[in-house]
């Protein structure tokens, strides 16, 4: 979708990824000219001008061959052997990706600066927290102060998205848990579906390898306590306005969908919503010039809302409708009414 019905719209992404297709098919079930394509993959290896006056940019994430040429390039060894799921390079591949979007001039829905700024938890944090926006307590993380007597904290790479690499960690004295969706096998770290909980040695093996990349140590909130488990929300704002909403829930700290937790129903948590909603609002509007933005919203135990994250590609909401719209075909009806809004990065 562009302002104007002669403007040629592109889309860059991973042409085989759902997000690319997806977004394609919406857009041609609307009545739409087929976007022009673009490949992460392509771009890394052959950088050009790209023919389009907007731009959606979507996540380069999922596609292994892609990851090694973000890490390159990010000064990261030419060909890094990376094992499907592992969590290694993140620094890396941000400087490779930050580096990469520095290098594209046409508007975009969500422009590079915006995109870049979401990827940075401490970045999002500060920003917030200048905004006077409710936070939990964070702060870098460092080996020092995990030596602290007792601590309860989520830490979180800077740079990691879908729960990769994240830890929820607490420890009084000699005793410690770290819980976590990442296997350890033959001296790596991997992502997994599966959420585990050390008590051993492993967990400096882990934490010596994530700590160096940087993280984020975020106070441990006790979130809301439903019968289906710990809740929080993903809520998708569309051109400032609170839309499709995901109740998240889950008998363990991480509450990521797709590591097999429960979609609750919204009225669950139909009190909460209007205060949840109206702060992911405001988190959103922190960055005026994206169009939209996924806001994971935690809730305490007394349902009061907290900002968690921000996610540029927070929108791949599949099967789920607001006021009769997928996430896609609000987004995509949302863009005639903001031309004067976008701009070039």
């Amino acid at each position: 979708m562009s302002p104007s019905g002669n403007s040629r719209f592109g889309i860059l992404g991973n042409p085989e990824n759902r997000r690319v297709r997806d977004y394609v098919q919406t857009l041609i079930d609307l009545g739409q000219p087929e976007p022009l394509c673009f490949a992460y993959e392509d771009l890394l290896q052959n950088a050009r001008p790209l023919p389009v006056d907007l731009l959606r940019i979507d996540s380069p994430g999922e596609n292994e061959q892609v990851a090694r040429l973000l890490i390159a390039r990010g000064g990261g060894p030419s060909q890094a052997r990376l094992g499907h799921g592992e969590v290694a390079y993140l620094k890396e591949y941000h400087r490779g990706y930050r580096d990469f979007l520095e290098t594209l001039s046409v508007p975009a829905l969500n422009p590079p600066e915006d995109i870049l700024t979401m990827f940075d938890k401490w970045a999002c944090h500060e920003l917030f927290v200048r905004a006077g926006l409710p936070r939990p307590r964070s702060r870098l993380a460092s080996a020092e102060l995990l030596q602290q007597p007792q601590g309860r904290l989520f830490l979180k790479p800077l740079h990691g998205s879908s729960a990769s690499g994240v830890c929820a960690l607490r420890w009084s004295g000699r005793r410690r848990q770290l819980i976590a969706p990442i296997e350890v096998a033959e001296g790596r770290l991997y992502n997994t579906l599966r959420v585990r909980s050390y008590h051993d040695e492993t967990i400096d093996f882990i934490l010596e390898r994530l700590l160096p990349q940087g993280m984020i140590a975020e106070d441990w909130i006790p979130k809301l306590d439903l019968p289906g488990g710990s809740t929080d929300l993903r809520v998708l704002v569309i051109a400032g306005r609170a839309r499709h909403t995901v109740v998240r829930q889950s008998r363990s700290p991480m509450t990521n969908l797709h590591l097999g937790n429960r979609r609750g129903h919204l009225d669950e948590v139909a009190e909460y919503l209007p205060a949840a909603q109206a702060l992911a609002e405001r988190a959103a509007a922190c960055f005026p010039q994206s169009l939209y933005a996924g806001v994971d919203i935690l809730l305490d135990v007394k349902g009061r809302p907290l900002v968690g994250e921000i996610n540029a590609f927070g929108d791949l909401l599949p099967n789920l409708l607001h006021e009769g719209e997928t996430a896609y075909q609000a987004i995509i009806r949302q863009v005639p009414e903001r031309p004067a809004q976008i701009r070039a990065s």
